[in-house]
């Protein structure tokens, strides 16, 4: 289901389902992450849902919990993010342990990488136009760094219309050495409950 109108960055609360028909294969992605075949397997055929919790604390930090639930034998992970680019640790029992660093962010011309340099062109297309959330900033940025498996990952997050519709978005672009892969994401709004 499209996202309504008043489901924005600001608000995330709810229920998300990852749309399989309207999202990339991650298969390319979670081969770079060292992800072995079986499980890349059991990935593409589990139904994945989030729970998003946004919350903001007493310094005006908003903080996002993503509780993520899967078919298919797959074990449900949590994910807090802070957007403060503040790092953070993240144990995963698919991909390992990584640091992690969220922001507010721009998708113009001066947007920056979490690796430094410009954001790579594939990240800041094809996304709505919404309104600033803070200081012109319009979407969630997401950087991950896998020490021991070699890989970065840098993530948008927004709104695009997608088959004519309103969805929430996460573009992924996974670097290891010189090659790259990426993904867009695409999520079904299912409401405040999982119902």
């Amino acid at each position: 289901m499209a996202a309504p109108p008043e489901i924005t960055l600001q608000d995330l609360n709810g229920y998300w389902v990852m749309s399989k028909s309207l999202s990339d294969p991650l298969d390319p992605v979670l081969a770079l992450q060292g992800i072995n075949w079986l499980i890349r397997k059991v990935v593409s055929l589990a139904t994945i849902t989030m729970r998003m919790i946004e919350t903001e604390d007493a310094t005006g930090t908003i903080h996002i919990r993503v509780e993520q639930t899967a078919t298919g034998s797959i074990k449900g992970e949590t994910e807090e993010r802070k957007l403060d680019w503040s790092p953070v640790q993240h144990s995963s029992g698919v991909f390992g342990e990584m640091n992690n660093r969220t922001r507010w962010t721009s998708i113009g011309n001066d947007a920056e990488s979490g690796g430094g340099g410009p954001l790579h062109p594939w990240l800041t297309e094809g996304w709505l136009d919404e309104k600033p959330v803070q200081e012109g900033k319009t979407h969630v940025q997401n950087w991950v760094v896998n020490e021991k498996n070699g890989w970065t990952a840098e993530q948008i997050w927004g709104f695009a219309m997608v088959d004519g519709k309103r969805h929430h978005v996460r573009k992924f672009l996974v670097k290891k050495g010189d090659q790259e892969a990426k993904a867009r994401m695409v999520y079904d709004w299912k409401g405040l409950s999982n119902k």
